[in-house]
């Protein structure tokens, strides 16, 4: 692999001695995270292990717990942990066997002893630049460039941890220009409006999420018919003065909900497609993202490595994924959102929905001014997810530090990105860490207004 200019030395060293690293072991056992970005770097790690002959055993997990740690088989030789592990240093430092952590959560140091891959150590951000998938991949074209194919796979995961909502930059970046040299992705320009039959596309939608149309097929056929166009329609089949009629009506719908205009940007932004996969990005991250929130995250790995089987699974998974979550928002919608002075919050029943509940709910009809908080209950634990925006990050906000220090006020455990993170508390200890988080946020803002 030819080095970048736009890539720092300290990161493709860290490539090159994992690289060293994988070239002296002939079994590897890979443990990743269950999300789409999780899947997508399995993926890419799983498949470049194929490709080198590798005999590998892979495991997708909701969190790198202890408990998972201390059950690594001692015959061991080289375990590699993907979109996890920065946080997990002590107890992987204690295993008996190489450890490969390629992550992009913020680190809280280093290690010696754990080969650590993370774009915050190289003055990459993690959270905007620089998926775990994209670190996978990075790995897998330094150990053979015939892995450029499996670019695709590594954009479902930086699509699904949304760095593609403000265009790429820094790792993400550099495999874009790269892949597009190769023909391997292109970019083209995104809609307000879903490809395909557009019937069933407004109803499914939840990016954008239109009160009254996502979820409700009377409310889309409404929409489309004021818009003057045949509910049989698809994207392809309109007229111009037809898309724009019915996108401005979206634009008109969703700012009455309160959506701002740089979400529905956000919305509109270019779309990374793979002429090889004959689907973009996005659609790629859904699926995985479905795999993985039902439990099916074999599925999702199966489909990353190519088996078509997999892909049809997949799809039928996403189906009933959207309606659970368009079920799950419309409860939200219809329920409410608890507010504090500083954070908005909802119970949710189904824990693997909490993440995109959280994140629909910040983007488009909740309170701007306060990042929300998703709680589900589930084996005397009470599991937190958090989403903020930008804006919010400007005036302070750190949700990875709130919740971190919160959580471990009343006895758990949180971290994760500025913009969304997650955390564990003792079931009965939710009120308490609440109170916590929301005292923490205020801290946060004065700290910066006073700074300013």
């Amino acid at each position: 692999m030819d080095p970048s200019v736009q890539l720092p030395d300290k990161l493709l060293s860290r490539i090159s001695i994992a690289t060293k690293e994988l070239e002296r072991f002939s079994e590897v056992r890979v443990i990743s995270h269950y999300d789409a970005d999780g899947i997508s770097s399995a993926g890419v790690v799983c498949g470049t292990l194929l490709r080198a002959g590798k005999r590998f055993h892979a495991t997708m997990t909701k969190s790198l717990t202890e408990k998972v740690i201390s059950e690594v088989d001692p015959d061991t030789e080289l375990l590699v942990v993907s979109d996890m592990g920065s946080s997990q240093l002590d107890a992987l430092e204690k295993l008996p066997c190489k450890v490969i952590v390629m992550d992009h959560h913020l680190p809280l140091r280093d290690s010696e002893k754990v080969v650590h891959v993370n774009p915050h150590l190289a003055n990459i951000d993690g959270m905007t630049s620089a998926s775990a998938s994209a670190v996978c991949e990075l790995f897998a074209i330094s150990v053979d460039e015939r892995n450029w194919d499996l670019l695709p796979v590594a954009f479902g995961g930086i699509a699904g941890d949304r760095q593609t909502i403000r265009g790429l930059s820094g790792l993400n970046k550099w495999l874009f220009e790269e892949g597009a040299k190769k023909g391997i992705i292109e970019a083209r320009p995104g809609s307000l409006l879903p490809d395909g039959p557009l019937l069933e596309g407004l109803v499914n939608s939840t990016d954008p999420y239109v009160i009254g149309i996502s979820g409700s097929e009377e409310g889309a056929k409404a929409l489309l018919e004021e818009a003057g166009v045949p509910a049989a329609a698809d994207l392809a089949s309109l007229k111009e003065e037809q898309r724009m009629k019915l996108s401005s009506l979206l634009a008109l719908k969703l700012a009455a909900q309160g959506t701002p205009m740089s979400t529905l940007e956000e919305v509109v932004r270019e779309r990374y497609y793979f002429p090889s996969w004959k689907m973009d990005a996005e659609n790629l991250a859904s699926l995985m993202n479905a795999c993985g929130r039902s439990n099916n995250e074999s599925t999702g790995l199966a489909m990353a490595l190519g088996d078509r089987d997999a892909m049809n699974g997949a799809r039928e998974l996403r189906k009933g994924y959207s309606s659970e979550v368009l079920e799950g928002l419309d409860k939200v919608v219809k329920n409410g959102v608890s507010k504090a002075e500083n954070i908005q919050y909802f119970w949710n029943e189904n824990l693997g929905l909490s993440g995109i509940l959280c994140g629909v709910t910040m983007q488009y009809f909740g309170d701007r001014d306060k990042p929300t908080i998703t709680l589900a209950a589930t084996n005397g634990e009470v599991k937190i997810s958090s989403r903020g925006t930008f804006e919010l990050l400007d005036r302070g906000i750190d949700l990875a530090a709130a919740l971190r220090e919160s959580a471990a006020k009343v006895g758990g455990v949180g971290g994760g990105h500025k913009i969304a993170s997650g955390a564990t508390v003792p079931k009965g200890k939710e009120e308490e860490f609440l109170d916590a988080l929301d005292k923490t946020i205020g801290e946060q803002k004065a700290q910066k207004k006073a700074a300013a």
